[in-house]
């Protein structure tokens, strides 16, 4: 089963860093090298670890697939070390495909908690301090291999992390929460033996 959006939003691959100021209403970007916020991308300290899916703060982010919340943490921010952003969160749920990374949201969801796909673990935050022209809330989303509980950084005089692993085919091929309900009931008429 693919992936559900985690937003409620078309996700359209776009290499360029001003996409948002071209894309039409209900669609962000899916960052693509050499966009700032696709994964790999080397910046001023740091290879991006995530993709960076820009989006109104307040925007619910739901859960991609099933699985069992492993971790909330501080993601950014002075509880984070990183007083130069704002104090955000992360989710990690852990799910079929690995563990999945809600950063730089406000969770609603403890550790230990089961989750469906489509289900809302949190709400995105306002990131960014200084308004630099570019959106000030996002969706940050890591993959990691199973059994992952942090998001390390990825120094760019560093190693990548054993665990991290590129979401980006994975949003690429994600469905909307309204297809994915028609997808959940073509798959029972097929189980049923309908057409």
């Amino acid at each position: 089963m693919p992936w559900i959006s985690p937003l409620r939003l078309k996700l359209v691959p776009s290499k360029d860093s001003l996409s948002f100021t071209t894309l039409k209403n209900g669609e962000t970007a899916l960052p693509l090298a050499p966009h700032p916020g696709a994964f790999g991308v080397q910046r001023k300290h740091h290879f991006h670890e995530g993709v960076d899916l820009y989006c109104p703060e307040g925007a619910p982010v739901h859960a991609v697939e099933d699985g069992q919340v492993v971790a909330v943490l501080p993601f950014t921010g002075v509880k984070a070390g990183m007083d130069w952003w704002e104090d955000t969160d992360a989710v990690l749920v852990e799910g079929a495909t690995g563990v999945v990374v809600y950063g730089e949201i406000s969770p609603a969801v403890q550790s230990g908690a089961r989750v469906k796909a489509g289900e809302i673990l949190g709400h995105v935050k306002r990131v960014l301090k200084v308004d630099k022209g570019r959106p000030m809330s996002m969706l940050h989303l890591e993959l990691h291999a199973h059994g992952a509980r942090v998001a390390p950084e990825w120094p760019v005089n560093g190693e990548k992390p054993g665990t991290l692993l590129d979401p980006t085919l994975y949003l690429s091929n994600a469905v909307t929460l309204a297809n994915a309900a028609t997808l959940a009931h073509a798959s029972v008429r097929e189980d049923n033996g309908e057409e």
